[in-house]
This record gives structure tokens, C-alpha cells and sequence, in this order.
């Protein structure tokens, strides 16, 4: 595993929810410093009760109110400099820039951070690369943003390509996104996500949440963010076939869900801790991979289906093409009448733990981890040789040598 670097990371805002990146960064903590950096989102804000709570959470981050729930482990620092969501004005950009790297550069200097290594999942940390006398920058591609819904397409192409051409190392989380985002001058690595295995591992043998006990059986369930990704008429024609179903959602809702709250059968929490999860995933039948398949999903690989795997729940999906990867151990379905099928086979039939845990072999986060870290550090050799330079910790080593 790499060691003793500083590291300064451009992602989603750390602790906000589980992501593949915080994922990777923690197994790096105990032996690296990790400067993060949550910065403005992609997409233009809309009139949502979920944009308004968002806004007011950026704003109290700005003036120093945490909006983790846990506490920041060692070695990492989080900053949250003021910047403005309209990246696609050219002078809100200039702002967001000088903002971002002053706060940067101050950080820098009060942690005594010289020759950081630079990652980012996001196409807009283009602006900042080059900004902090960095060793190597590393694109770690994580979804194809572009294809959000109400995203900034068109300035996002224009930076990630510009990100692409930049950058020392680039890995990608799906076969669709190492396709289309190889560059020229560095290598596109293929890194799927990882799952935590010890603690999905739990949920096998832990009493489900007491909330299970208001549910009528089977229980039918769906954890993560509801946004276009999902698709809500998959839902509601299952709600609908299955009255007898109870159907349980936990996390936040950015679309409008009406037509499935109609249901009584439809049940919708809230998002929980991640490490109470498990608890959540005992008390499931069936977990349900709902998702959309288009030009939208086509890039994703779902970091909820490895672990319901892990969990030792049965996984009925759409035919996402990271999922197809999977279909040993993950029941796929091509349509409405096929799914509800699907489901109802999980329910009837034992589920095949010995092949999900086959599937599973080699995907926990820490090796993942120890993966980016042997990218990374090719990297800085092939830096090192290219522009015949030491980076400042070798160099202080073999000073100290002498």
C-alpha cells in the first residue's frame, strides 16, 4: 500500500453517503494525509425542497458546520470553500477558481503539504489541476455526468476532455467508462467497485431493524438514492401485480414519487447510517436493483449490488451491462413482466450463497484500494522518468542518506 504522501482529493462531499472513492481513500488514511476538497456540484440547481436542503447544507459547510455524521478520521482534513453553482458563467467559474485554490493553498500551507498527489471524480476539478505543485493527477471516472439529468453537458464534455488530456492516470469504474474515456497519453485502468465484506457479512446473522416488524411478508426492498436512474413504472407495475408484496425504500427521493405513494403496499424511509445498514438488509426478502437501462445508466456499476451479494440477500436487476457481469450470482431481467417473474422466483427458491460469496472473491474494498494504490505509484514512476525528477519525499530521502 502506498505510504507516507499527501493527497488532495476533488469528490463528493466526504460523509454525506458511502461512495466508491471514500471507500478507497479510507484504507489509505492510517498510512497518508488526505486533504478533501468538497466543492460545487454539476448540475444547476432547481425550485426542490431537495436543491433548498442542499443549498442550506453547502452554505453551513462554507462557515465551518460539519454536515458528516461521523467524525473525520486521522490524517484527513475536510474543506469546503465558497463556490457558486452556475460554473457554466465564465466569470462564476473565474470565481470558483481563484476561490477553491486560495482555500487549497492556505490548507496547504498550514498542514505543510509541498508534493501532494492529486484525485478527483469529477470532470469540473479540471480548473485546479496544476494549481498545487502536484506529483501526478489521477481521474479516478466513477459515472458519466454529462448524462444527468438538468447536468451542464456540454461545459462538462468540454472540461473532462480537457481533465483526460491533463492527467497522469486514469481508472474507471465500468467497462463503458474505461471505453469512453482513454486517453493518449496515460493509461485507462479498469477498477470495478468494491464492497465491504466483514460488514455486509452481518446482516446474515443479525435481528432485522424493528420497523420489519410492521411489515406485512415479503418484503421487497430498494436502498440508495430514487432519482432518474430509477425507474418509477417498473415500480409502480409491481406495486400494483403484487398488492400482497410490502415494498420498502430507504434513502433520499429527488423525483416526484406521488403515483407510488398511492400504493399502500409502497413504504419509503429516509436514508440511515451506513453502519447500520446491515440491520436494514436483514430484515429484506429480495433486494431490487430498479434501475433504468439507457443511455443515462449505461455507464454505471451499482455499488448497492455487491453488497445486498455480501449481505446474502437474492438480487433482481435490470439488465444494467455491469450487472450482466454478475448474472451467476444476480437474477436480470429484460422487462416489467420479466422482473416481477424474477422476483417471484427469489422468493420461492433457496438463495445460491455459496455462488454470490464465489462472485464476491477479490472485491473488498481493501484490495480495491491496494489496486489504485499500485496505479498510482506507476504513475509517479513513469512521472519521474519522463521529466528525469525526484519527487520531494525521495528526494529528502536520499539527502537524509548521504
Amino acid at each position: 500500500m502506498i505510504k507516507n504522501r499527501d493527497f488532495i482529493v476533488f469528490s463528493d462531499d466526504w460523509g454525506r453517503h458511502p461512495f466508491s472513492c471514500m471507500h478507497i481513500m479510507k484504507r489509505f488514511l492510517p498510512q497518508n494525509r488526505i486533504l478533501w476538497v468538497n466543492t460545487v456540484g454539476m448540475r444547476l440547481p432547481k425550485l426542490s425542497f431537495y436543491d433548498l436542503y442542499r443549498s442550506i447544507e453547502k452554505m453551513g459547510s462554507w462557515f465551518g458546520r460539519s454536515t458528516s455524521r461521523e467524525e473525520l478520521p486521522a490524517n484527513l482534513t475536510v474543506i469546503s470553500p465558497v463556490t457558486i453553482p452556475f460554473n457554466n458563467h465564465s466569470s462564476v467559474r473565474r470565481f470558483n477558481r481563484l476561490s477553491v485554490i486560495r482555500a487549497v493553498r492556505k490548507e496547504m500551507i498550514r498542514l505543510r503539504i509541498k508534493e501532494p498527489l492529486f484525485l478527483t471524480t469529477l470532470p469540473t476539478a479540471n480548473d485546479y489541476v496544476g494549481a498545487f505543485n502536484e506529483v501526478v493527477d489521477v481521474y479516478y471516472c466513477v459515472d458519466e455526468y454529462s448524462k444527468w439529468p438538468g447536468a451542464l453537458k456540454e461545459m462538462l464534455e468540454r472540461m473532462e476532455s480537457d481533465l483526460i488530456r491533463k492527467v497522469d492516470l486514469i481508472v474507471a469504474t465500468s467497462e463503458e467508462l474505461q471505453r469512453a474515456n482513454r486517453s493518449e497519453s496515460c493509461p485507462t485502468y479498469l477498477l470495478t467497485h468494491g464492497v465491504d465484506t466483514e460488514h455486509f457479512n452481518k446482516a446474515k446473522n443479525l435481528v432485522p431493524h424493528p420497523l420489519f416488524d410492521t411489515l406485512k411478508k415479503p418484503v421487497i426492498g430498494y436502498f440508495g438514492l430514487i432519482d432518474g436512474h430509477v425507474d418509477l413504472g417498473l415500480l409502480e407495475f409491481l406495486m400494483k401485480e403484487k398488492p400482497e408484496w410490502s415494498f420498502i425504500f430507504i434513502g433520499p427521493v429527488k423525483v416526484d414519487i406521488d403515483n407510488l405513494k398511492r400504493h399502500k403496499n409502497a413504504n419509503f424511509f429516509p436514508p440511515v447510517s451506513y453502519l447500520d445498514l446491515p440491520k436494514y438488509l436483514a430484515g429484506l426478502d429480495v433486494c431490487i436493483l430498479p434501475y433504468k437501462v439507457n443511455e443515462l445508466t449505461r455507464y454505471s456499476n451499482p455499488l448497492k449490488l455487491k453488497e445486498c451479494l455480501a449481505a446474502g440477500k437474492p438480487v433482481v436487476s435490470t439488465a444494467l451491462p455491469e450487472v450482466m457481469k454478475l448474472k451467476e450470482a444476480v437474477r436480470v431481467a429484460l422487462g416489467k413482466e420479466e422482473f416481477l417473474v424474477q422476483v417471484s422466483d427469489a422468493l420461492t427458491r433457496p438463495f445460491n450463497r455459496t455462488c454470490a460469496e464465489k462472485v464476491l472473491q477479490g472485491e473488498d474494498w481493501s484490495i480495491k484500494a491496494e489496486k489504485m494504490s499500485g496505479y498510482i505509484e506507476e504513475a509517479i514512476k513513469r512521472k519521474v522518468i519522463s521529466q528525469g525528477r525526484l519527487p520531494l519525499g525521495l528526494r529528502e530521502e536520499l539527502k537524509g542518506a548521504r
